[in-house]
């Protein structure tokens, strides 16, 4: 019987230079693993080298770390990765038998990692893009890029301000556009703010993905030492830096760090924020037309829209071409009549005919796509997006808002003296 000892154990060999530049960003493994995209139980086997990562992680932990793969002990290289290198020196002498001496073989001469190109840091938090294409903004992208390929600062802002109008939707196309993508060639950048942001959060994670050390980064106490060090990190790399969901212009001016070759692309709902970013004029994203909100409900309902056209079309005006309305209803109305019942979707559409329940159709959603507006716990819904503005309007404006809702509802239209005499109150109300 062969004994156990005569085989060869094959023992893990721990990356200590992947750990050791983990520990001097002070990052955890759960921390590296959001960076990138995976799980710290993968972290935690590849720096014990129980596992390798494979070509596309390892590229993402160099540009994490700012260091080739050969320096992370992420490939193998002809000498030990903790093999000193010693410069070359004269062959080595060995006593031969005949009494003269004889050149041994020279020692290999451990090999110099080769040079690589910088590699292009695409942030992960970077929206997904949705199954479901764009529909209707074909010339709104077409603007909007050429605007960014002169190296402006581009601001997307919504007509009055109106949350639901495809902002982020226009900015994550944007973002994963192979065009854009290949002009930005040094990569993009992205900073989801909301009403409540994590500023030092979001500064301490474009920090790491620049390659700024730990200890450098602890020693940032403002927003001014942060803007020194990003630009300085950043120097003459071509890059494009998204800011989204921007409710005060002071945060978002805090992610306005590009060099001369980067351009900002910023979403808000408030024109104020926007144009005080885009000085040339921000950019209006406008509602969906009737056609191409009918394109749309047919991508997310096909059997709804072919069965139901007159009522579809009613749905349609009823929400104005929101185009986040329309995603939430037709959604719905996919699930409502995937059994193919007449009677299902006819429930389904007589509940979307009251504007309650169409406030109230909500989905879920993962980590890693909440709406920067919501907390991880809100489900996206009409309601929960607007009551976000809603609860941080002035009471003035909150009550004058209230009266507005008198009149009726586009394609209707008023004059600023009848909102005047509605709200009962100074045009400062209106202006907000």
């Amino acid at each position: 019987m062969e004994s156990t000892s005569d085989i060869e154990q094959v023992q893990p060999r721990p990356r200590l230079r992947l750990t050791e530049a983990r520990n001097e960003r002070d990052l955890s493994q759960q921390q590296v693993a959001d960076m990138i995209g995976t799980t710290h139980v993968n972290i935690s086997r590849w720096e014990r080298g129980i596992t390798k990562p494979n070509p596309y992680f390892r590229r993402k932990l160099s540009q994490v770390f700012g260091k080739t793969e050969e320096a992370l002990d992420l490939v193998s290289t002809l000498a030990s990765a903790t093999t000193e290198e010693k410069p070359a020196g004269p062959p080595a002498t060995l006593p031969a038998r005949n009494g003269r001496t004889a050149a041994s073989t020279p020692l290999p001469v451990p090999a110099t990692p080769a040079s690589v190109e910088p590699v292009a840091i695409y942030d992960p938090i970077i929206p997904l893009q949705p199954a479901i294409p764009l529909v209707g903004r074909e010339r709104d992208l077409g603007r909007i890029k050429r605007r960014l390929y002169n190296g402006g600062n581009v601001a997307l802002t919504a007509l009055n301000g109106l949350p639901g109008v495809g902002k982020t939707a226009l900015s994550t196309a944007l973002a994963h556009d192979p065009e854009v993508r290949t002009h930005f060639s040094d990569g993009i950048l992205w900073a989801g703010l909301g009403p409540n942001p994590n500023i030092a959060g979001l500064l301490s994670r474009w920090g790491s993905l620049l390659g700024i050390a730990a200890t450098e980064m602890a020693s940032l106490k403002d927003s001014g030492a942060w803007a020194r060090a990003l630009r300085t990190a950043i120097g003459s790399r071509k890059m494009l830096l998204v800011i989204d969901d921007a409710w005060k212009i002071e945060e978002a001016l805090t992610f306005k760090v590009g060099g001369p070759n980067c351009a900002h692309m910023l979403t808000t709902r408030y024109r104020d924020v926007a144009s005080h970013i885009a000085f040339d004029g921000a950019t209006e994203i406008q509602e969906l037309s009737e056609e191409e909100s009918m394109a749309l409900l047919r991508l997310l309902a096909p059997a709804v829209v072919e069965r139901e056209g007159k009522r579809t079309l009613d749905l349609i005006r009823a929400v104005g071409g929101l185009p986040l309305a329309l995603t939430l209803m037709g959604n719905y109305l996919r699930k409502q009549a995937y059994s193919g019942q007449p009677r299902r979707i006819a429930t389904a559409l007589q509940r979307l005919s009251s504007a309650t329940e169409r406030l109230q159709i909500s989905e879920p959603h993962g980590p890693v796509e909440s709406h920067p507006s919501l907390t991880s716990e809100t489900q996206v819904s009409l309601q929960s997006v607007i009551a976000v503005t809603d609860q941080v309007l002035p009471q003035d404006a909150r009550h004058a808002l209230y009266a507005l809702s008198v009149f009726p509802p586009k394609p209707n239209s008023f004059s600023e003296d009848a909102a005047l005499a509605v709200i009962d109150g100074g045009i400062e109300a209106l202006d907000l």
